[in-house]
C-alpha cells in the first residue's frame, strides 16, 4: 500500500461549479496520468516530487507520487499526496504544492464578479449552462498543457488526448506498482526527454513534432520559462515557428492565468454559439469584446456546450 505523504485542505469562494470544471477535464483525461471522476467529485494524478537525496555521491533523484482531490459538500480541496515508502515534504514545497492546486481548480476566482459580468450574457446561457461558479480548467504543469496544446492544433480533443497518450507511454517515467491505481501509470515525460525523441513516432506530422522539439529544448534549457512575465512567455510562444496564436491563447487561459484570454480563432467557440450558422472570425470578435475582463471564462461555458476547447 502507498504511504500518505502529505495531507491538507484548500478553500475556495462559492458558488463553485466543480462537477462541470472536472467534466471537462474528465474528457480530456490523460491516459496513464490522470483518472477524473465528476460524479465522485474526484481528481487523480501522476506527479513527480521535487528531487531528493539518494545515495551518498549520487546526487538527486525525483519521486513519483499520486495527486488525489476531493471535493465535499461544502466544496472544500482535499489534497492527498501518496508516495511508495516514506517521504518527507518540506514546507517550501508544500507551499509550491498549494499554489498549483489553487490554479488547476481556479480556487482563487471571484464567482460574484464572473456572474455579474456573464450572467446576463444569452450566448452564454443555451444547453443549460450557467455562468454561477464556473472555473477555469487549470494546469497542474505549465508544460505539460503547452505540449497537450501543441499536439492538439487543428484535431479533435479525442485526437489530442490519443496523441499526449502516446507520448506518455513512449516517454514517461513508470510508477512503482503500489501507486497504480485507477489506470494511474506514468507521469509526465519532462522537457528533456521530449526535446530528444523523434516526435514523429507517435504519429506528429514532421512540421509539428519540429515546433514541439524546439519548444521542449528551449524549456529544458530555461530559454523559456513559465514563471517569466506572461507577455515575454506569449512573444517567446508566438517565435516559434508552427506555434499560433490559438495555441498562446489557450496556454494563457490554462497555464498562465490570464483570465481574459480567448482563442478567438477557435471553430468550436463559433459553433457553440450558433452550430446551423457560426459567426464569422470577425463577428464573434466584436461579441467577445462585451465579455471582457473575464473572456477566459466565456470560452469555458462555450466550450462546456459545444464539447470544445
Amino acid at each position: 500500500m502507498p504511504d500518505l505523504a502529505l495531507s491538507f485542505e484548500e478553500s475556495c469562494r462559492c458558488p463553485f461549479d466543480v462537477r462541470g470544471l472536472l467534466e471537462f477535464l474528465a474528457v480530456r483525461a490523460l491516459p496513464g496520468v490522470e483518472a477524473v471522476d465528476p460524479e465522485r467529485l474526484l481528481y487523480r494524478r501522476t506527479i513527480d516530487l521535487p528531487a531528493v537525496p539518494v545515495e551518498a555521491g549520487e546526487g538527486t533523484a525525483s519521486r513519483q507520487a499520486v495527486l488525489q482531490v476531493d471535493f465535499g459538500a461544502d466544496r472544500r480541496a482535499r489534497v492527498q499526496v501518496y508516495a511508495d515508502g516514506e517521504l518527507r515534504i518540506g514546507r517550501a514545497d508544500r507551499k509550491a504544492m498549494s499554489r498549483r492546486v489553487r490554479r488547476l481548480f481556479d480556487l482563487d476566482a471571484d464567482p460574484d464578479a464572473i456572474a455579474s459580468s456573464l450572467g446576463g450574457v444569452p450566448e452564454l446561457a443555451t444547453d443549460g449552462r450557467t455562468a454561477a461558479g464556473v472555473r477555469i480548467p487549470g494546469a497542474w504543469s505549465s508544460f505539460e498543457t503547452v505540449v497537450r496544446a501543441v499536439l492538439g492544433q487543428q484535431i479533435s480533443v479525442a485526437g489530442a488526448r490519443t496523441l499526449a497518450g502516446r507520448l506518455v507511454a513512449a516517454l514517461g517515467a513508470e510508477l512503482p506498482a503500489a501507486l497504480r491505481v485507477d489506470g494511474l501509470e506514468r507521469t509526465f515525460p519532462n522537457p528533456g526527454r521530449v526535446a530528444s525523441f523523434d516526435l514523429r513516432t507517435i504519429g506528429l506530422p514532421a512540421s509539428r513534432a519540429r515546433a514541439l522539439g524546439e519548444l521542449a529544448s528551449q524549456v529544458a534549457s530555461g530559454e523559456l520559462r513559465f514563471d517569466a512575465d506572461p507577455q515575454e512567455v506569449r512573444r517567446r510562444l508566438l517565435a516559434v515557428k508552427g506555434i499560433g496564436p490559438w495555441t498562446v491563447e489557450y496556454v494563457a487561459m490554462r497555464a498562465l492565468g490570464d483570465r481574459d484570454a480567448f482563442p478567438a480563432s477557435d471553430l468550436g467557440l463559433r459553433k457553440a454559439i450558433d452550430k446551423a450558422e457560426p459567426p464569422g472570425a470577425a463577428e464573434l470578435e466584436a461579441m467577445e469584446e462585451a465579455w471582457r475582463p473575464f473572456r477566459a471564462y466565456a470560452a469555458i461555458l462555450l466550450w462546456r456546450g459545444g464539447s470544445g476547447g
